[in-house]
């Protein structure tokens, strides 16, 4: 075979494929005009009546339903584009003409635009115990959305740590729900609560509260298919031919779907976009993932296979129209396939196959991800390996056998732990089950090494940022030093904690989720919203990072300083201070003078697995006010750049201000011995234990597959590692050459899909910091 680093050709359908891929990469996605001030009016009439609020935000998007551009697009067989986008919220002058007439075709007389302002006001104020009670911002033309988090409950950040604890469209809804009862269906699951409950009970005011919001909730999914069945009927109605045959069946479908249940394959995949839509209509397109996509519609596959309704080449097509629906430039909208089934059985179908397939023909980057373990058959690793073998990093390797023991060992039920799906990156959720939040805090270990280097004080400010753990001359053992490390990891865990909590109360106060909630269990039967203990599944999780570079500074130390005489303690400190200025022949000295993680050797990989696991059991002990437990994210995202930054020379021979590696991937270019003992130092970290999820990239040369037997080559390294017990794997087939050249003339070499940080984008789309960090990043050879 041949590898390429282009987009591949088009297979099934070529010219109308084709087309639709064109025209929705030209628009950037599935969006059509709205009119920026539909929000701002939305959030008006949904605060008439003396609503609560979260049935504001329901009733908000049930009017953001009827205020929006409804188009059938000409081709496509789903109808659906983007509701208006929720994270802008701007407000009309009162004073300019033209937002006048605007307001007038929203129905807002110019009396009531001020009121637009007061409103908005109203909403985005002060949060529980807010340090801020003015709220979020000045009145200006933009804001976080209907849930804007408060000024006094944005993110807090240390050189350390950052604390979000505020979650939003991170997440998996159970869209199986819909396919199966439609919103008709869950709309009387909530009414019969409500006629049937007694109201003494003191619980029913609250619930009653939450169940009024979730019929609006309903009646936005309903209203949304019918608005599209009734263009499709007009449209239809002035045309012939096949376009009448197209629309027609567009108009079946969404005057069923999503408010009754799926019928067909066809009608289960459009009830499935419209519900996205919808879900990203609440709070946003970003990390809102669609989840196990292959179990979500295999019934409806093989029902319409069995009755001869459907081709397999139907099917493909169809996967591929949705994946060109499901397009963005920065896409972490998730899809899962493979894996097994809740008694534990090979999952994997016909279906996955034709994803994987449609993923492939469609020629957009797709965020696709695929969940493996020992079972798992050798033919479908093969048929993803050949995927990834073109370039781009699609599909990425999820292990069952890690990840599923890491759920279970942390209370998630042995049955729901076999469910679990990725959102966006690679952060875990148990779909329609769980409240994760996803990224609540972010923890930069290398600052802890550099604080315990410097007592706790930043040398950079001279500021006491950690506690006191004594000067680095009175450290006498490795171990002393070690100590003083965990000091300061749990000095600013606890920290971090305290502020995620702090927002959890926030957002179950200012930020309910109504329509996230109606598709979670148990929220409906409890009555509650997913913010306020809905969920039957409720933690946080962490992002650890600095793993690699931690490891390779403490061995530095060890063999250097505590066991060795060739580093004094002060020269050490001085060169660090200096940023090396000065002191090049010690900086070599600890780039070379000990190993290196990434390598296969024993002994700087053990030291990355206890900072991992040390950190794991500091969150285990943690808890949130809903009593949620702490996981961990063994993953940086971009964030390893923002985080680099805050951090000076550090012992492993870094300079100030330069990226931390990569997640779990040895820092950039230091894994020189093959990509064979790189996946045997990552096999050596608690994979099993980060039920976050973890992450790493592995880098290889094109050159590595350029031959009858690459394909299977890269199956058979990623069948090894998934048997080692590696968590999770990024393939990156590219070449720093390439990249280079992709850099220097992203007009003609530009147009590359490459790994990033959990998600693949376009080269020529990526900062240029970003772009050298990947540069940076070893690309194994043969």
């Amino acid at each position: 075979m041949t590898t390429t680093l282009s987009l591949p050709p088009h297979i099934a359908d070529t010219s109308r494929l084709g087309r639709l891929r064109e025209e929705i990469m030209g628009r950037k996605g599935s969006f059509v005009d709205n009119d920026a001030f539909i929000n701002a009016v939305s959030l008006l009439r949904a605060c008439t009546g003396g609503r609560s609020r979260v049935q504001v935000r329901a009733a908000a998007l049930l009017e953001r339903v009827k205020l929006a551009n409804i188009v059938v697009d000409e081709e496509w067989t789903l109808a659906g584009n983007h509701l208006p986008d929720p994270c802008r919220f701007d407000l009309p002058d009162p004073a300019c003409p033209s937002d006048v007439n605007r307001c007038k075709a929203l129905g807002v007389a110019i009396d009531d635009i001020p009121v637009l302002r007061e409103t908005w006001l109203h909403w985005t104020g002060a949060s529980w115990n807010s340090p801020n009670p003015t709220g979020l911002q000045a009145v200006g033309e933009s804001a976080v959305g209907l849930s804007a988090t408060p000024t006094g409950w944005g993110r807090r950040s240390t050189a350390a740590t950052w604390s979000m604890g505020w979650t939003e469209n991170h997440s998996i809804r159970d869209y199986a729900k819909v396919l199966r009862m439609g919103f008709e269906g869950i709309r009387a699951e909530v009414q019969q609560l409500l006629t049937e409950s007694v109201p003494s009970d003191p619980e029913y005011p609250s619930k009653e509260n939450f169940w009024l919001a979730a019929l609006n909730v309903c009646d936005a999914g309903i209203l949304l298919g019918s608005r599209y069945a009734g263009v499709a009927v007009d449209k239809a109605s002035r045309s012939d031919g096949i376009q009448r045959k197209r629309l027609e069946r567009i108009a079946d479908a969404c005057a069923q779907v999503p408010a009754r249940g799926a019928r067909t394959f066809h009608e289960a995949v459009q009830s499935l976009w419209l519900a996205h839509i919808l879900t990203c209509g609440e709070d946003g397109i970003n990390a809102n993932s669609i989840g196990r996509l292959d179990q979500i519609l295999y019934p409806y596959y093989q029902a319409d296979r069995l009755s001869g309704r459907l081709t397999r080449n139907d099917a493909v097509e169809l996967m591929e129209e949705l994946a060109c629906r499901l397009y963005l430039d920065y896409d972490v909208q998730a899809i899962t396939i493979g894996g097994v089934d809740k008694d534990g059985h090979d999952a994997v179908n016909e279906l996955s196959e034709i994803i994987l397939e449609a993923t492939r023909n469609a020629g957009v980057i797709r965020d696709l991800s695929i969940r493996v373990g020992t079972a798992t058959s050798p033919a479908f690793i093969e048929h993803a390996s050949e995927v990834i073998a073109r370039g781009g990093g699609i599909p990425f390797i999820f292990n069952d056998d890690c990840f599923i023991k890491a759920l279970t060992d942390r209370g998630i039920a042995v049955a729901d732990a076999r469910d679990y799906a990725p959102i966006g990156c690679v952060e875990l959720t148990i779909p329609g089950r769980a409240i994760p939040h996803a990224v609540s805090g972010w923890f930069n270990a290398l600052k802890c090494v550099e604080l315990a280097l410097f007592g706790g004080v930043d040398p950079r400010t001279g500021v006491q940022e950690g506690p006191r753990t004594g000067a680095l001359e009175t450290l006498e053992t490795f171990e002393e030093f070690y100590a003083a490390y965990s000091a300061q990891v749990a000095y600013f865990a606890e920290r971090m904690v305290y502020h995620c909590n702090r927002c959890e109360l926030a957002q179950r106060e200012r930020g309910p989720l109504p329509l996230w909630s109606v598709l979670t269990d148990d929220c409906i039967q409890r009555g509650r919203d997913i913010t306020d203990g809905g969920a039957v599944y409720n933690y946080h999780s962490i992002c650890f990072m600095g793993t690699a570079n931690v490891a390779d500074s403490l061995v530095a130390l060890k063999h250097l300083l505590f066991t060795g005489t060739r580093v004094k303690s002060d020269d050490l400190l001085a060169a660090l201070r200096s940023d090396f200025d000065g002191h090049e022949p010690l900086r070599r000295l600890l780039l070379n003078g000990s190993p290196k993680y990434g390598n296969d050797d024993a002994e700087v990989d053990a030291l990355a697995a206890r900072v991992a696991n040390d950190f794991i059991t500091l969150m285990d002990q943690m808890r949130s006010p809903l009593n949620g437990r702490y996981f961990v994210h063994l993953f940086s995202f971009l964030v390893n750049l923002e985080f680099g930054k805050a951090v000076g020379a550090t012992p492993d021979g870094r300079k100030g201000g330069e990226p931390l590696a990569y997640s779990l991937s040895p820092h950039q270019g230091r894994d020189t011995e093959g990509v064979t003992a790189m996946l045997n130092s990552l096999a050596r970290l608690p994979h099993d234990r980060a039920a976050g999820g973890s992450a790493a990239i592995v880098e290889i040369d094109p050159d590595m597959l350029d031959n009858p037997g690459g394909v299977r080559l890269l199956a058979d390294l990623i069948r090894s590692a998934i048997a080692m017990g590696v968590g999770q794997m990024q393939w990156n087939v590219t070449t720093a050459e390439r990249l280079q050249l992709a850099q220097d003339d992203p007009e003609h070499y530009g147009n590359i899909p490459v790994r990033v940080a959990g998600y693949s984008q376009m080269f020529k789309l990526i900062p240029r910091d970003l772009q050298n960090h990947i540069i940076a990043r070893t690309k194994h050879r043969r």
